[in-house]
């Protein structure tokens, strides 16, 4: 139950931080160039922006809730689960942000759903952690 509860918040951070990353990244407009003065000043552009540290340090919470998530839980379990954040996406970027979001990617949402509640529904740890798990080349101490 307590990686579903942090996997909820994690989702939650990684929507709400990507929202930020959009919105302060629509302030400064388009990159579109190569040029290394331009590059510098929309550098400076960006890491003046309240939106993009506000998006930051929430993606920020996002990676340590993840990184909670995984030290409990299965890879195949946990990042199957975070991608419902994909979903609110979607629906964030149609109500916050005013995208238009197609009918195919609401169906492609709609396909997303249904894989999460599908692995959602299965084991979250089938690995067995009493014995190390060794990478090649490696010993045991």
């Amino acid at each position: 139950m307590k990686t579903l509860v942090v996997l909820f918040f994690a989702i939650i951070c990684q929507t709400l931080g990507d929202v930020c990353l959009t919105k302060g990244m629509k302030a400064i407009g388009e990159v579109n160039t190569l040029d290394p003065a331009e590059l510098f000043h929309i550098g400076v552009q960006v890491f003046t922006n309240p939106f993009i540290w506000l998006g930051i340090v929430i993606l920020t919470g996002f990676y340590f809730l993840y990184l909670a998530a995984l030290s409990w839980a299965d890879l195949s379990y946990v990042l199957p689960v975070t991608a419902f954040g994909y979903t609110l996406n979607a629906v964030m970027a149609k109500w916050l942000l005013n995208e238009h979001v197609s009918l195919t990617r609401w169906a492609g949402t709609l396909v997303i759903c249904i894989g999460v509640a599908v692995v959602s529904r299965t084991e979250q740890k089938t690995t067995d952690t009493s014995e190390p798990i060794l990478f090649p080349g490696e010993e045991t101490e």
